[in-house]
């Protein structure tokens, strides 16, 4: 691996690190007022879109058997990140959808200072997925590599065209925004390798 990927991979675990301790405090919160709820839900996905970039670095050095089943396709992304018989599970596409996509918005009342408060639950799913896989992201790293090697074309990819999703907020701090930049252009290198004949 080349110095600028390893850098790449090792900043980027970092800025995944900061987000996951800043965002902590969700756990213990059940409602956010709008505008806070907003800036939560920007910083999760931007360690999310910072991931994705990780587990394709990763996986785009794993040998698979491409005969394998995949076990997460484009598909799996629109269905629920919780379900009964487990926790949730870490979508390893990027959301083509409008911000909030999944995530429950209620709004019991409108309080005095007029901002709405917005229902916690769909972050702290999307929160818990992402701690799990920072804890361990071995499987997520073989289901990445497992597509990669059956259905990666030039017209298909996990990450979506343009800037990854959290990048260019303008509250985004100028370094955190050099990582994920790092993170997407490392990653990018992998999709546009040659495919094999």
């Amino acid at each position: 691996m080349d110095p600028r990927t390893s850098s790449a991979l090792t900043l980027g675990w970092q800025l995944v690190a900061a987000i996951l301790a800043r965002l902590a405090v969700l756990a213990e919160r059940a409602w956010l007022p709008g505008p806070v709820w907003f800036r939560v839900f920007a910083e999760l996905r931007r360690a999310e879109a910072a991931t994705r970039r990780l587990l394709v670095v990763l996986a785009g050095d794993m040998a698979v058997n491409a005969g394998a089943p995949v076990l997460a396709n484009g598909g799996a992304v629109a269905k629920a990140l919780q379900s009964p018989a487990g926790p949730p599970g870490f979508a390893l596409f990027d959301s083509l959808s409008e911000p909030g996509f999944g995530m429950r918005q209620d709004i019991p009342e409108q309080p005095a200072d007029g901002n709405a408060f917005h229902a916690t639950d769909g972050l702290a799913a999307r929160l818990a997925a992402l701690s799990a896989l920072a804890v361990n992201p071995a499987p997520a790293v073989r289901r990445m590599a497992l597509w990669l090697a059956r259905t990666r074309s030039p017209r298909t990819s996990p990450l979506r065209p343009g800037l990854p999703p959290g990048a260019g907020q303008h509250t985004l701090l100028d370094r955190e925004q050099d990582v994920l930049m790092q993170c997407d252009g490392a990653a990018r290198e992998v999709l546009n390798r040659p495919l094999p004949p």
